[in-house]
């Protein structure tokens, strides 16, 4: 699983799947990475369905100018919303779901081989510290310093507060008693 994940964030190995694995140990290999996963597909898949397209043979080309073509009639945020960590890999390349990239590789005309993901990686990458940090059997303190040793929690990302804010409330309670 932590190869689904891996692709798709860019991250480094063996670096990543062994962080994965330690954060994994932290829940008591409860699985927070595959359901993650599940609620990628999921609602990807719901997503390409709204579109008409079949989950099952559809390029990444195709989805990508489908995703284009609501863009520019401006009902994106409507069919995207509550995907921003939603990232597919279809025919060797990345397809965000995020309603920000979609916009921007719209609003610039950007070629499926020069779209723009960064936004979506950046969700997905909080979207798994927080649902780590979230879990009842971790420690917010050992989870916030296995995400920096993996590249979870980047310098560039000091701005988004969507995952620090969760583990930085976690450290100051636990911390507090």
């Amino acid at each position: 699983m932590a190869r689904f994940l891996q692709l798709i964030l860019g991250a480094q190995e063996p670096m990543f799947s062994a962080g994965l694995a330690k954060l994994e140990k932290t829940t008591g290999h409860s699985g927070v990475d595959v359901r993650l996963i599940a609620d990628i597909t999921e609602k990807a898949h719901i997503v390409m369905r709204s579109l008409g397209l079949d989950t099952r043979d559809t390029t990444g080309r195709e989805l990508y100018f489908a995703l284009m073509a609501v863009a520019k009639r401006g009902d994106i945020e409507s069919l995207l919303a509550g995907n921003d960590y939603v990232l597919m890999m279809l025919d060797d390349k990345i397809i965000s779901f995020n309603p920000i990239d979609v916009i921007e590789n719209s609003h610039h005309g950007l070629p499926y081989e020069q779209q723009t993901i960064s936004h979506g990686q950046r969700n997905l990458r909080g979207e798994l510290v927080k649902r780590y940090a979230d879990h009842v059997r971790t420690d917010a303190v050992t989870t916030r310093d296995i995400a920096l040793s993996i590249g979870l929690l980047p310098e560039s990302d000091a701005w988004y507060t969507k995952y620090q804010t969760v583990v930085k409330t976690k450290i100051a309670v636990k911390g507090a008693k």
